[in-house]
């Protein structure tokens, strides 16, 4: 499954912004990668590693904002589309990975 977190977080003032900052820096050091600029994903294989990874989240979570976690089961996040327009970077796609289990 694949665990999305969204986030909006006040930028009014340089601490604000300081403290977004760092929380997008604990979500990559958490194994999050950025599919947007306020939307991070993961994916997950078991239940258990769910329930730490948004326990860990909760203990981070800043002073002020809105977070909002999404848990999308393969299926639906096989199905995905991403529209790309003209301007867009081709870096945004990801590789294909190849996996033996």
């Amino acid at each position: 499954m694949m665990l999305l977190v969204c986030f909006d977080l006040p930028r009014d003032t340089k601490e604000m912004r300081k403290e977004a900052n760092l929380y997008r820096k604990k979500l990559v050091d958490m194994g999050f990668t950025m599919k947007q600029y306020s939307l991070y994903e993961r994916p997950i294989q078991k239940a258990s590693i769910k329930e730490k990874v948004i326990q860990e989240l909760e203990d981070k979570l800043p002073k002020s904002g809105v977070i909002t976690l999404y848990s999308l089961p393969d299926e639906v996040n096989n199905e995905q589309i991403q529209i790309l327009g003209e301007n867009a970077i081709k870096k945004s796609f990801k590789k294909a990975q190849f996996i033996i289990l």
